[in-house]
């Protein structure tokens, strides 16, 4: 490469650092009221902060959550692009979902705001074009606009992505601070609420179907090691055997032969949705007298346990 061309590889570096800086300029002239209610609205967020995004925002979006993880909030970043029910299933009602969009009008955020009015959760636009279709369904709008040339815009947003950068680090750093320098009663109240969803376990599950014999179900708790088997048919929970059912069931019975799953277990377990908070669910454990609770999702499909 000679020297003409260095220089004008260097020009065009130094133009993209000065419009980076003119975009961040403008962004700190932008800095307002919303900015200050989408802050509060995450500082009292129960649930998680839910981010959606396509392409380059959604690959930004990756950063930003992580910085608000930082902070103690539980975040989540999904692609608005894949099936949007299984994203939908996953809201809980105390999430603040934050829709990230360049153009202000993207499809994939669009069709997603039926559903999440309907549940009622809070939503956060940061958006490139403030009074767009995203902006307009929004509880809280914050400018994310920069001036690209088309090419740009076209083949990669990076001042976009710049400013969309600085929005997230700046709500993270002022959520510190505000934390930090709130009353200890502030402080407390800002504690991300701890969710079923967050704290049950899942995975490999001790199962047995009503029909298996008194054996079957002894060796699958053991292989387990656990003290509790899941009766299913199916996908139906039929019930559940705990080491307390085997001893009551089997106190004095001299014949195991012809016991199964069906005669001993527990058919009315208690159960708890996924997205209550895990102090309602310690609550209910403790007006039922039990150790364990069945978790289930808001299909009634069972999704783990939450033990005491």
């Amino acid at each position: 490469m000679n020297l003409d061309n260095n220089m004008l590889v260097s020009d065009a570096m130094r133009n993209s650092v000065a419009g980076q800086i003119e975009a961040l300029k403008s962004l700190e002239a932008r800095i307002n009221s919303s900015f200050t209610a989408a802050l509060e609205l995450l500082a009292e967020c129960r649930g998680r902060a839910i981010l959606f995004g396509v392409k380059q925002s959604g690959l930004v979006g990756q950063k930003i959550a992580a910085t608000l993880d930082a902070t103690g909030l539980s975040t989540h970043i999904l692609n608005a692009a894949e099936t949007w029910e299984d994203n939908l299933s996953m809201i809980g009602p105390g999430d603040v979902i934050i829709m990230l969009s360049y153009s202000g009008r993207t499809g994939e955020l669009l069709r997603l705001y039926p559903a999440i009015r309907q549940m009622g959760n809070k939503v956060i636009a940061i958006t490139g074009d403030p009074v767009g279709p995203v902006a307009e369904q929004a509880d809280i709008v914050l400018d994310a606009s920069v001036v690209e040339s088309r090419e740009d815009r076209e083949q990669a947003p990076t001042t976009y992505t710049t400013v969309l950068l600085a929005i997230g680090d700046l709500l993270a750093e002022t959520l510190i601070r505000r934390r930090l320098f709130s009353s200890p009663q502030a402080q407390q109240s800002d504690q991300k609420m701890v969710w079923v969803r967050d704290v049950i376990r899942r995975g490999d599950l001790a199962t047995v179907t009503p029909d298996c014999s008194l054996t079957q179900v002894m060796q699958t708790m053991t292989n387990h090691r656990t003290n509790l088997c899941l009766v299913m048919e199916g996908d139906l929970l039929c019930g559940i055997i705990t080491d307390g059912d085997l001893r009551r069931n089997l106190a004095g019975v001299e014949n195991l032969k012809g016991i199964n799953a069906r005669n001993i277990m527990n058919g009315a377990p208690v159960c708890v949705q996924e997205n209550i908070s895990a102090e309602e669910a310690r609550l209910l454990m403790k007006e039922q007298g039990v150790h364990t609770l069945v978790v289930k999702d808001r299909d009634q499909n069972v999704v783990g346990l939450l033990n005491g």
